[in-house]
């Protein structure tokens, strides 16, 4: 009986441990989570690489909002023509010093179906977020965080029509 009971402990105890590590896995590694690639990202450093929060929950925001965006960009990109219509939907950080890097991309047609881009015009709306030096990184009364923000390109007619 005894044994058992050793055997019993010794069973939990390896589950325990085991739901431990991978709830500290979880937390420390969010899914989403943009890694930073220096051959992409360039000279981009968040404040605080363990601590970058979610778009949803900061307000981190352009100044002039998304109004100010689509003015200083839109009309250069609508010069773009593409194949597909759908979206192209960029995902990035805003450090907490208010700059924006580690853009990461993906498009998808009307129906949610991944559709391929030509590189140089991705390239160029790269080249256009690059220019957005107004953004205003999420804070609390304290400080400033690093955060996540997306942007949507709408594609109709082979032209980007709006920017959300």
């Amino acid at each position: 009986m005894k044994s058992k009971t050793n055997i019993f402990l010794l069973i939990s105890t390896l589950i325990a441990l085991s739901i431990t590590a991978w709830l500290y896995y979880l937390s420390e590694n969010k899914v989403g989570d943009l890694a930073e690639n220096r051959k992409i990202d360039g000279d981009f450093r968040v404040c605080n690489e363990d601590r970058i929060i979610q778009y949803y929950s900061m307000n981190t925001e352009y100044r002039g909002g998304k109004k100010a965006i689509r003015k200083k960009i839109l009309q250069d990109l609508q010069l773009l023509n593409f194949k597909n219509e759908g979206l192209i939907t960029y995902r990035f950080v805003v450090n907490c010093k208010g700059e924006a890097g580690r853009f990461r991309s993906i498009a998808t047609d009307l129906d949610n179906g991944n559709i391929n881009i030509d590189p140089n015009k991705l390239k160029k709306i790269n080249e256009a977020l690059y220019q957005l030096k107004d953004w205003i990184p999420a804070q609390n009364e304290k400080n400033s965080f690093d955060s996540y923000y997306v942007l949507n390109f709408k594609i109709r007619n082979g032209q980007i029509m709006d920017i959300f």
